[in-house]
């Protein structure tokens, strides 16, 4: 979903914007957001909804503007500010990721109480897969499918 207008006769727009994005458990993962117009705010949602007691809240606040959403773990989830003359930058960086992070994650820009633009990119992460090296896991025979084993 795309939302533009005029405001104070220039567009407002993001011109940095999150992207499908999948990542394996347990690294980092960084989705970009960021404004050309100094003076908006930017807030990330999580538009996916999160089952608790099988309940569905939609759009999970993940940052505000100013602060990360209540039930956002604080020690994974980080938005560090980035402002300067040209850009209003909202990075949310999180680390490790968990697969509970995975889903739709959306960047909206907000001119005073207006809603100027959004973004929004698919978090998918893949599980770990671990590989047994040791050869007590290496079988000892290898078998063509169909082929009675042999007993010794």
């Amino acid at each position: 979903m795309k939302i533009c207008c005029v405001l104070s006769g220039s567009e407002s727009r993001l011109v940095r914007v999150p992207v499908n994005t999948a990542v394996v458990q347990g690294s980092a993962v960084t989705l970009e957001c960021s404004s050309d117009v100094n003076g908006s705010v930017i807030h990330w949602y999580n538009s996916l909804c999160v089952r608790d007691n099988h309940d569905c809240i939609p759009s999970e606040v993940i940052y505000n503007g100013y602060k990360l959403g209540g039930s956002v773990d604080s020690r994974r989830f980080n938005v560090p500010p980035v402002n300067n003359a040209t850009h209003v930058t909202r990075d949310i960086i999180i680390n490790p990721v968990q697969p509970s992070d995975a889903g739709v994650y959306l960047c909206v820009e907000y001119v005073g109480a207006d809603v100027t633009d959004t973004s929004s990119a698919q978090l998918i992460a893949i599980g770990m897969k671990i590989t047994y090296r040791s050869s007590k896991h290496i079988p000892l025979n290898i078998v063509e499918i169909g082929t009675p084993i042999q007993q010794r």
